[in-house]
């Protein structure tokens, strides 16, 4: 009978180990076993978005996608600290295109190009910039005194 190694049984024990918890884990929560973030784009209309980011994989995760979504907002405070809308709405020519509860701290949007005004409401606040979607893509990076911390 061959004799293997400790560290070759550990490994093979371990890797079964991971093979069972995926097989048992609902297809939603393999990402969670694996420690990559699940991230889920929302649809509102015609428009895409996805948002989130506070833990360093769920960002890293959300920037692997950003050449899908042309306009990215990332909302800090004004030292720098990561923050949280409580609400943002999109408007462009023909009206309101987006509104998003607790956005944040970065927002990224599917929007054809064109010309954008974005309202975030802090703390019953509502602050607005404009912003020029092209061919590539715009970062928005919002900073303001008022961000929730969320």
């Amino acid at each position: 009978m061959k004799r293997h190694t400790p560290s070759a049984l550990t490994f093979v024990l371990s890797l079964v180990a991971a093979t069972t918890l995926m097989a048992q884990a609902p297809s939603s929560d393999v990402d969670a076993v694996t420690d990559t973030p699940a991230l889920r784009v929302h649809q509102s209309g015609d428009v895409q978005y996805l948002t989130g980011g506070a833990g360093e994989q769920e960002r890293s995760a959300m920037r692997s996608l950003q050449g899908e979504f042309p306009l990215q907002i990332l909302f800090s405070g004004k030292g720098g600290e990561y923050g949280v809308a409580d609400s943002v709405r999109v408007h462009g020519r023909a009206g309101q295109v987006l509104s998003v509860a607790s956005a944040g701290p970065l927002l990224m949007v599917k929007v054809p190009p064109g010309r954008y005004t974005v309202e975030a409401e802090f703390n019953g606040k509502v602050q607005k910039r404009t912003v020029s979607v092209g061919q590539g893509q715009q970062v928005l990076h919002w900073s303001s005194p008022v961000v929730s911390q969320n």
